[in-house]
């Protein structure tokens, strides 16, 4: 993409995958003006912005660009939400075979394995998605993993990509769904329902993050931090940008645009944030390592 949009400007860095992510989240929302706004070199409409990141076994490009007419052809029968996930998918390192079984039961062809298209359109705008996977990407390596419903079905530890999900399902207050799919078996067959909590650590950037998730009773008191009470939308947004490596004030500012002081040392150093949401405990204790 020629010159410089204004989130390059203003915050000092090249785009990444926080943004691509962004850029989905905003075109689900229908806000295209502000796709053009944040992302165009000129601030205004473009025929098309091209963007593309660099993984470690994967090279990502993706198109938005405008289309003649509405889309009604098979070829965009993906969607924004199913790129993040893959998007987040490729972040985290999953297995390639698992990738491409969960485009499977969205009923999305891939002809070449090592080469993954999709596409989708809003209104007149379509977005393609390639990824290319390197010759050279070595064979998934074995990761102890619990007794989780989804650490079970994909082989794999609870990670990035889960926190982000149940943040999702949280908002949607799929509670149930959360329990049954992140909570350890022998805890769901035999446990308490005090015991039945999603707790697990995973890695953001240069930053552990310790999240929890429990469902609480409306008679029992839990304590929020006074400056980490947000929404999980926002939680959301830090713990990309910290994915993504982005500099501790560009998170601390995410908050403080939200009338949340956390400070741009304790951003550094170690923070909590925390949100009690449809009866639901929602904890994130970030440490950078």
């Amino acid at each position: 993409m020629k010159g410089r949009c204004l989130v390059e400007e203003t915050e000092g860095r090249e785009l990444d995958s926080f943004d691509l992510i962004a850029i989905l989240g905003l075109l689900k929302e229908h806000a295209l003006k502000e796709i053009w706004r944040r992302y165009s070199p000129t601030g205004a409409p473009l025929a098309r912005l091209d963007f593309s990141l660099n993984l470690d076994h994967y090279y990502v490009e993706m198109t938005l660009e405008s289309l003649t007419a509405l889309a009604l052809s098979a070829k965009y029968k993906a969607s924004p939400h199913l790129m993040q996930a893959l998007i987040r998918r490729l972040l985290c390192g999953h297995r390639h075979g698992l990738i491409l079984n969960k485009l499977s039961a969205k009923d999305i062809p891939v002809d070449d394995e090592n080469h993954i298209n999709l596409s989708c359109s809003v209104g007149t705008e379509g977005i393609d998605l390639l990824v290319n996977r390197y010759s050279d990407a070595p064979e998934y390596p074995f990761r102890k993993f619990g007794t989780s419903r989804v650490e079970q079905e994909e082989q794999r530890p609870l990670d990035h990509y889960d926190l982000v999900s149940i943040l999702y399902l949280a908002q949607q207050n799929l509670t149930d769904h959360i329990i049954s799919h992140y909570v350890p078996q022998e805890v769901l067959n035999g446990g308490s329902e005090e015991e039945k909590k999603v707790q697990f650590l995973s890695q953001a950037g240069d930053y552990a993050v310790n999240f929890s998730f429990q469902r609480i009773s409306n008679d029992v008191p839990r304590q929020v931090p006074k400056r980490g009470n947000v929404s999980t939308a926002t939680m959301h947004q830090v713990v990309r940008r910290l994915y993504a490596g982005h500099a501790p004030e560009l998170a601390a500012k995410e908050l403080s645009d939200k009338g949340i002081i956390v400070t741009t040392p304790e951003v550094s150093q170690e923070f909590t944030l925390a949100r009690i949401l449809n009866d639901n405990f929602i904890e994130m204790r970030f440490k950078r390592m």
